[in-house]
């Protein structure tokens, strides 16, 4: 069952809220910057101690003898990984020649979810709906179910026993004529299941860890369960540390093993074995190990399972610093981010009396920080590596600026196409045609009467496109009206046929093909012959 709470913040509130808000995001747009900053010089300098220790790593091939020879180098070497010390846990029956022993102590409780919806309200202020939701899960520490929200709930947690987590190490780790130092046994191995004495090993499927999803018919008659149970507890004597089941590597304190209740205790034995196969770097010290120290006073010392060469082991190093360096690096982005919405989220608290605007400046405002996020951050990412490498990154600021500088300076050289002059406006631009001087024409005697126009037929094939001015005119449309001084020109039967304009400034006659020679129709005139193309007196 869901159990809800309503809470109103009014406008002032909200705004004062705004307010103080600020301070806070300047903390964290200067922890973010300062993130920022150290894991850049993190990063460069566990690089460069990866890589001087990486050129004075010698291979040690043999670790079944102390060499001297090694004693103050950096080494890799490989083996095994051996001990022949026996563990065991005093309080329960598990132990033997183990690497590392420890126990896990799980209690089954009701855990208090929590979700919070919120919506503005008319006016400024705030509405704020928590839904408190329960489920019964295994936990690492006992839950004080006094401080539900839920009065129903409250107070149905309980435990059975209380009993704290364990771990034990071998004293003695060899690695063939070496010892390996203590900072290195939490590496060795993997954990499997150390079974309690006269029980089998089981699998971790079998240990029933998965949290139990209820429905609401049971979660109430779960919820009535434990009130009684915790009702009989506080009746019961106090549960005694040898009242316990066992089962595989698991000791429990409850009634059913396969049906766990409200209070229920599960304890988890797993181990190390005696022999694991290891990879080391790290210096010689005598008969041990320990850490190399670059110049820059950062350590190496690692020790990872499994048969590996150097160069895979440095490499992986190189990895987890590059892992390391992005999770930094976003984290950062993150924190400034924040602090920057933090000190202008009160420009968004002051406009919600109209939660339309409020939405516009919210969406404003997030963008506006996203991008001086980013912005800042890359600049005090440059400005580090500057410091940390400033040869580096003094000479990637050159050729940025170089590159940029010849972008600039051939744009600016291009020059612009130009657009031929005496293009028609709103139509498609002609190519230009250099003016040439035109042949005198030959008038042909006054004799000679208009009639015989319909003997010039243009060339079959070859229809004649019409000639306009390339300046200041528009070509006329075929079927409009004659110039003054010429007759009408009628299309021949079968060939449409367009007149012929004469170019600026050089006058010319129309011209008529004919069969064999081009001729140029006459015009009749009083006294003397006149070129059509001249206006009438």
């Amino acid at each position: 069952m869901a159990y809800q709470e309503v809470t109103t913040t009014g406008y002032g509130t909200r705004v004062k809220n705004a307010f103080g808000g600020i301070f806070t995001g300047f903390i964290m747009f200067i922890a973010g910057t300062c993130l920022l900053w150290w894991n850049e010089g993190r990063t460069v300098k566990t690089n460069d101690m990866l890589n001087e220790a990486q050129s004075v790593t010698v291979e040690m091939e043999n670790i079944n003898k102390v060499d001297a020879e090694f004693n103050g180098k950096m080494v890799h070497a490989t083996g095994d990984a051996i001990t022949e010390d026996v563990l065991k846990d005093d309080a329960y029956p598990v132990g033997g020649n183990f690497t590392r022993l420890r126990r896990t102590v799980e209690y089954y409780q009701y855990v208090e979810n929590k979700k919070e919806q919120k919506r503005d309200k008319l006016g400024g202020g705030e509405e704020t709906i928590t839904t408190y939701t329960y489920e019964r899960k295994w936990v690492d520490e006992p839950v004080n179910s006094s401080a539900f929200h839920d009065p129903q709930y409250q107070g149905v947690n309980r435990v059975l026993i209380q009993v704290e987590d364990q771990e034990y190490v071998a004293e003695n780790v060899n690695f063939g004529a070496y010892k390996i130092p203590n900072f290195f046994k939490s590496s060795i191995g993997s954990w499997s299941a150390a079974p309690l004495e006269g029980e089998e090993d089981v699998t971790a499927a079998e240990q029933d860890t998965t949290t139990k999803q209820l429905s609401a018919a049971d979660s109430i008659a779960l919820l009535q369960e434990a009130l009684i149970a915790a009702q009989q507890a506080n009746r019961a004597p106090a549960t005694r540390a040898e009242d316990y089941q066992k089962s595989g590597n698991i000791v429990y304190y409850g009634r059913n093993m396969s049906s766990p209740q409200i209070g229920d205790v599960r304890i988890t034995f797993e181990k190390v074995d005696p022999k694991n196969a290891v990879s080391i770097l790290a210096k010689v010290n005598g008969d041990t190990f320990s850490q190399f120290v670059a110049k820059n006073g950062y350590k190496l010392a690692t020790l990872s399972n499994g048969t590996l060469t150097a160069e895979e082991m440095y490499q992986s190093e190189h990895d987890a610093n590059d892992m390391m360096k992005w999770i930094c690096r976003l984290v950062g982005i993150l924190l400034i981010y924040a602090g920057l919405k933090g000190i202008f989220n009160f420009l968004v608290i002051i406009l919600k009396v109209i939660p339309f605007l409020a939405s516009i400046m919210n969406f404003g405002v997030s963008l506006v920080c996203g991008v001086i996020a980013i912005v800042w951050s890359l600049i005090v990412i440059a400005i580090a590596w500057i410091f940390y490498r400033p040869v580096l990154g003094i000479t990637l600021l050159v050729i940025a600026g170089a590159i940029l500088a010849y972008f600039v300076v051939k744009g600016r050289n291009k020059q612009p196409e130009l657009q031929p002059q005496g293009a028609p406006q709103g139509g498609f631009p002609q190519q230009p045609q250099p003016q040439q001087p035109q042949p005198q024409q030959p008038i042909q005697p006054q004799g000679q009467q208009f009639a015989s126009r319909p003997q010039q037929q243009p060339y079959q094939g070859q229809p004649q496109q019409p000639q306009y001015p390339q300046q200041g005119g528009y070509p006329q449309q075929q079927g409009g009206f004659p110039q003054q001084g010429q007759r009408p020109q009628q299309p021949y039967q079968g060939q449409p046929q367009q007149p012929q304009y004469p170019q600026q400034g050089q006058p010319q006659q129309p011209q008529y093909p004919q069969q064999g020679q081009p001729q140029y129709p006459q015009y009749p005139q009083q006294g003397q012959p006149q070129n059509p193309n001249e206006p009438r007196r």
